[in-house]
């Protein structure tokens, strides 16, 4: 809505139909009549100017969210590690969106919107991360393993000084069996850590971007921008780069140790 309400073009719209119901409406029935009806007309304008321009982003936005999702992940448990990070980056995107629609300067809120569009792509990266996480952890939910682990200690100690023979096959089956599901729980562990940790990298990350972003705008509005600003930006927007790299790497490293672990 700010960035609507500073918006140089409907400014001007409203301006340019304001001023030809003056000169319309004074030629019909007088300045003094045309006056009035002109600022009518403009004020008429720039409401509308903004009003559609805040209900189209708005609009746009819901859509945008939804295609974040991925139907094939459940939604975050509430409470969970996920759901807090998850939490923690949408405040942070949402503060750099606002940070990018504070500037009244057109030129510098130009230079930064590329910051928000990056920031929007970490947050659907972190949005997918949080429902792997949590699908890692319904699974490794359904994984008895104190119960295994207790069954593969008995096993074991069945298995000392046992005789060649079937009794010792079944035995050795046996325990086959209760170490592959705990091979899994702990393959699927390690993911969800390596993803948690990757997530907690990449808000921190965010966060300090704020803080960083909040120290540009405050420099521009003290020294006048130039190419400091520019310069600045251009950090911003890289490092944003890394952290979708990252993540991407991240994921591309946890699927390769999935299918060496079952050979797919």
């Amino acid at each position: 809505m700010r960035q609507h309400l500073t918006e140089p073009w409907g400014i001007v719209a409203a301006g340019l139909m304001g001023g030809l119901g003056v000169a319309v409406t004074g030629a019909l029935a007088g300045f003094p009549v045309g006056v009035p009806v002109g600022l009518g007309i403009a004020g008429v304008v720039y409401a509308v100017r903004v009003g559609l321009g805040a209900i189209t982003d708005h609009a746009a936005a819901a859509p945008a969210a939804a295609a974040d999702l991925d139907p094939r992940l459940p939604a975050p448990t509430r409470g969970g590690d996920a759901e807090r990070w998850l939490r923690r980056a949408e405040g942070a995107v949402g503060t750099l969106r606002q940070q990018t629609e504070s500037p009244r300067d057109p030129v510098l809120r130009d230079q930064i919107s590329d910051v928000d569009d990056q920031a929007a792509g970490v947050l659907a990266d972190l949005r997918r991360f949080a429902g792997q996480v949590t699908l890692l952890e319904q699974t490794l939910a359904n994984i008895p393993v104190d119960r295994l682990r207790t069954e593969r200690g008995s096993i074991e100690r069945g298995l000392r000084g046992l005789a060649a023979g079937t009794l010792r096959e079944e035995r050795e089956r046996a325990l086959h069996a209760v170490v592959d599901q705990l091979d899994v729980a702990g393959r699927l562990g390690e993911a969800r850590e390596t993803l948690l940790a990757r997530m907690q990298s990449a808000v921190l990350g965010l966060e300090g971007l704020v803080t960083r972003l909040a120290e540009l705008l405050a420099l521009h509005a003290t020294t006048g921008g130039g190419s400091l600003t520019s310069t600045r930006v251009a950090e911003l927007t890289s490092d944003l780069e890394g952290m979708r790299a990252g993540l991407a790497e991240a994921e591309r490293v946890s699927r390769e140790g999935f299918s060496r672990s079952w050979k797919i």
